[in-house]
């Protein structure tokens, strides 16, 4: 059952969820630094504290995760700004029911507490939160969300499958003072996969998920609905006795958005998202009985949208390529401690949508430090 229950926490519509692991209470926290830098002489940083509770028994899992983030930006003509608050908590509810059915099942409740910043300035907002390619935190807030989800794995002989559906509520909050009420509208997600083990520890697999969203509203005024998602990959990875390997290949694909035009939404004429395609591989070494280390790399290309070059509409071309090391110990006790870098190198044509921003080369690194105990 381990190989369809892995299965199932892979195709839950790649939302948060804290996975299954051995009976028992486990908390891990730490602490992670970030910087950046781009050739617009902007920079910044972000220190985040995360925590993260669970509880896990032997069909049910709840978890906790929230934390605290300082972030400061510096911006060319425009100063610093900063912001040092609590995230979001999120909580994590789950029910595995294994062996009864035809196939196993997961059945889940993700909730959003607002236990974040919201409100900002207009200025502070569009300075403090980054492209997600950048920094890790890039929402400082949001409203009450409730996210239910089910998914169902099965497997027969080498081959195992699994789909999984989640449609998350978010409710409203104020996003900053001259739009209070915002509505970021809901999120309709649905994910499968289909995987085949072959001799020596090797495993293949094909993956794809689908996202509908909702509209965007302030009181009583549509603003704005993204475009439909489509994302499809395929990896392979390994597992053996001292070496862990793992290579994916995705492509993720936006539809049309429909954007506020004479008091109604239309949809735009081109895509404004261009198509996006990432190449990742990672390796882990188990270099002693209770010490491993790892590294991945991970490539991206997101290519021109829809708008001619001249369009004031128009979106460039971005590619980044990412780096990362690592070093875990375990120890008596059940205790676990870990510390990783990363860094990180983009180059951005100028873009226009969501805002504009000119040409540049962006580079960024991270120091993390992690400890749990189980």
């Amino acid at each position: 059952m381990k190989r369809t229950i892995a299965l199932i926490l892979s195709v839950l519509p790649l939302l948060w969820s804290t996975g299954v692991h051995a009976s028992g209470f486990s908390v891990e926290s730490g602490i992670q630094q970030e910087f950046w830098e781009d050739t617009r002489d902007s920079s910044g940083s972000q220190t985040l504290l995360p925590l993260r509770i669970e509880w896990a028994g032997e069909n049910a899992t709840v978890g906790l995760l929230t934390g605290g983030v300082h972030a400061t930006v510096d911006i060319s003509g425009d100063g610093e700004r900063s912001l040092t608050n609590t995230l979001d908590t999120k909580l994590n509810l789950s029910y595995v029911v294994q062996g009864k059915l035809p196939v196993d099942l997961l059945i889940g409740m993700d909730v959003n507490l607002p236990t974040g910043k919201t409100d900002l300035s207009s200025a502070d907002l569009l300075a403090l939160v980054r492209d997600s390619e950048i920094v890790t935190v890039t929402t400082f807030g949001e409203g009450v969300n409730l996210n239910p989800t089910l998914s169902l794995a099965k497997a027969w002989g080498a081959w195992s499958a699994g789909v999984g559906a989640g449609y998350n509520v978010r409710r409203k909050y104020d996003l900053t003072p001259g739009l209070n009420g915002y509505d970021p509208g809901d999120i309709l997600s649905l994910g499968a996969q289909v995987q085949r083990e072959f001799p020596r520890g090797y495993v293949g697999r094909i993956f794809g998920k689908f996202a509908r969203f909702g509209k965007d509203r302030a009181p009583s005024t549509d603003l704005f609905r993204e475009g439909d998602y489509r994302m499809a990959g395929v990896g392979i990875s390994r597992a053996g006795a001292a070496w862990e390997a793992d290579v994916n290949l995705r492509g993720a694909f936006r539809g049309k958005t429909e954007i506020l035009s004479g008091g109604s939404l239309v949809t735009e004429p081109e895509r404004s998202r261009g198509d996006e395609w990432s190449a990742e591989a990672s390796v882990r070494h188990r270099f002693r009985k209770n010490v491993s280390l790892s590294g991945s790399v991970r490539g991206l290309i997101i290519s021109e949208n829809g708008y001619s070059e001249g369009d004031f509409r128009h979106n460039g071309s971005k590619e980044k390529i990412a780096l990362s090391i690592g070093c875990d110990r375990s120890f008596a006790g059940g205790m676990a401690a870990g510390v990783s870098l990363k860094g990180f190198l983009m180059t951005e044509e100028q873009q226009a949508v969501p805002q504009f921003r000119e040409e540049r080369t962006s580079r960024g690194i991270a120091l993390a430090f992690r400890i749990a105990m189980n």
